[in-house]
């Protein structure tokens, strides 16, 4: 795990996966959903959830710069937009509450299944 996520100590729910990789990790609990990003953790309770699209980004190759040379990266997941009634926003500053805020964030199937199991939303295909 990426020594600048921030971890939460107490989630409510039973924790059923976690996807980390160096810039983003995604964990869903059978009551919560959970995006780190380095210095930032946005916590979602599944009940909040109002939608999960899928979502069209123009490209999914991110080009970074490391010292004098360019590093390639495509994401393996399908990117979706997650529409919320409430969230919390864990920084190192504290902690802020928003209401109504929408996620552009790639999960893969096995961790839509976790939500689509516990949040109580229908499978549309």
């Amino acid at each position: 795990m990426n020594n600048d996520f921030i971890r939460l100590k107490n989630l409510e729910g039973e924790l059923k996966l976690t996807q980390m990789n160096r810039s983003l990790g995604t964990s869903v609990t059978n009551k919560e959903l959970v995006f780190h990003k380095p210095h930032m953790t946005y916590h979602l309770f599944l009940e909040d959830i109002v939608s999960i699209v899928p979502y069209s980004l123009d490209s999914q190759v991110v080009m970074f710069r490391q010292k004098h040379e360019m590093i390639r990266s495509e994401f393996g997941s399908d990117y979706y937009k997650v529409t919320v009634k409430w969230a919390r926003i864990v920084t190192r500053s504290g902690v802020i509450e928003r209401e109504n805020m929408e996620f552009i964030v790639p999960l893969t199937d096995k961790m839509l299944q976790y939500i689509a199991q516990y949040s109580g939303l229908v499978v549309i295909k």
